[in-house]
């Protein structure tokens, strides 16, 4: 459901037409850059001060009064800025309400951080017009969790203009419960967590609200409702919701987790895995399926480690090179040298004689598709050539013993595994910077 649907949405778009309330402006002023601030021209605008001082090419501090318009603050105002913040405080005469609405439409910051608009304001600026611009704005740029300091700094400041709609959408577009705590739910009067609300609480929601609203409101037919909605709401589904049954036509009473798998095979990754969830899932997507491949596989390999108390593997050749990297850095080099230092170490720290790659980039031979995934498939390549697989090193390698036929030559593209023949087996390559690193295999020449 889009959250202009809802009906707390409505009521507030109702309300805001009807009281003749207007949003504010969003100023389209062009931001201009210049390269050399060692020189600054004579015909400089503010629009060139606005690029400046994003990447501090200039302090606030050294713009000059005629430069700092009305726009420039538009623009930069925020809390990320502290010493700006500051100067209006201290110059509230030269910011109106206008100007606060027009910024909440104009900067996407305003509304977050410690600092935002609604920490500093006049009191008298905060009433149910601006609330509800900020509201609207929220809602424009909606991904739970962003921009949502306003909300708290208005509750401490004036709660009594935060009404029920304001609540709601709020729930919607703001609450999350993380580290067991729901602040956003904590701090929503009771008369107003109804059951619209805590139906948007749950809307695309990714963190467990549920384990928070009351049985009272968990009906089956609410469930019922949250899945019709969207299968994405099974994220925030309890384990007791998840393993609640409904009726589902054509196949008599299924659990809400099998609901989402039959609709929707890509919502596994949603769903904590237990042994009947992954033979469910199995039951109904094969490994050469889209829904294996990027929904359940990452996931399930996870859960496979954490079952048998395997350890994560480290990245041992990753974080030295990046312990070179921030060493360049220190003594001066240029980024690009640095990095370029650090991905060299991580090159030179793998050793390719005892380390062979995990993943393998193309398509599993149909004969064999239902029976392997892309992992499983190279695994017993490897196994077919002799090379022993003792366990992953990494997360891009095994530690493997080669026989003694088999040698790893490098080539232009990457590297090859031959026989003792000098026929090429299996192609992969190793690319990238140590942060953003692509290990596969890319061509495998022989057969199971």
């Amino acid at each position: 459901m889009k959250i202009t649907e809802l009906q707390a949405y409505k009521r507030l778009e109702e309300m805001f037409e009807k009281k003749g309330y207007s949003q504010g402006i969003k100023d389209d002023m062009q931001i201009y850059c210049w390269d050399d601030v060692r020189g600054i021209p004579d015909n400089l605008t503010p629009n060139y001060y606005v690029c400046a001082h994003d990447y501090g090419k200039i302090k606030f501090r050294d713009i000059p009064d005629e430069y700092r318009t009305r726009e420039f603050f538009l623009h930069e105002l925020s809390g990320t800025y502290k010493d700006i913040v500051e100067y209006v405080k201290v110059h509230s005469s030269k910011f109106d309400k206008q100007f606060f609405k027009d910024h909440i439409a104009t900067n996407c910051y305003s509304l977050e951080f410690e600092l935002n608009d609604f920490e500093y304001m006049p009191l008298e600026f905060i009433d149910e017009e601006m609330v509800a611009c900020a509201m609207f704005r929220t809602v424009d740029l909606c991904k739970r969790g962003d921009r949502d300091d306003w909300f708290y700094s208005v509750y401490r400041r004036k709660p009594e203009v935060l009404t029920q709609e304001l609540y709601t959408l709020g729930a919607r577009c703001i609450a999350e419960k993380r580290h067991g705590e729901n602040e956003f739910l904590h701090i929503t009067p009771k008369e107003y967590r109804t059951p619209e609300f805590y139906f948007a609480l749950c809307l695309e929601n990714s963190t467990p609200v549920m384990e928070d609203i009351p049985e009272s409101i968990l009906t089956t037919n609410f469930l019922v409702y949250l899945l019709n909605d969207s299968t994405k709401n099974i994220q925030c589904f309890s384990e007791v919701a998840l393993e609640r049954e409904a009726p589902m036509m054509g196949r008599g009473n299924v659990k809400f987790w099998q609901a989402a798998i039959i609709n929707d095979g890509y919502r596994i990754r949603d769903i904590p895995l237990n042994d009947e969830r992954v033979e469910f899932f199995l039951s109904m997507y094969d490994k050469d399926s889209r829904e294996y491949e990027y929904g359940f596989k990452k996931n399930y390999k996870r859960y496979l480690r954490e079952k048998n108390s395997i350890l994560e593997p480290k990245n041992d050749a990753i974080e030295l090179a990046g312990m070179m990297t921030l060493a360049g850095a220190v003594l001066g080099m240029e980024n690009d040298s640095a990095i370029d230092l650090g991905t060299a170490v991580m090159n030179t720290a793998t050793d390719c004689q005892s380390r062979l790659p995990i993943y393998y980039e193309s398509s599993v031979p149909s004969e064999y598709s239902k029976k392997y995934d892309k992992e499983e498939y190279l695994l017993e390549i490897y196994k077919k050539i002799g090379i022993q697989v003792l366990q992953e090193a990494d997360n891009y390698y095994y530690c493997v013993i080669l026989p003694e036929n088999i040698s790893i030559i490098r080539d232009d593209s990457g590297y090859c595994i031959k026989d003792s023949n000098g026929e090429t087996l299996i192609h992969y390559y190793d690319r990238g910077p140590f942060y953003n690193r692509t290990v596969t295999v890319d061509q495998i020449y022989v057969t199971l």
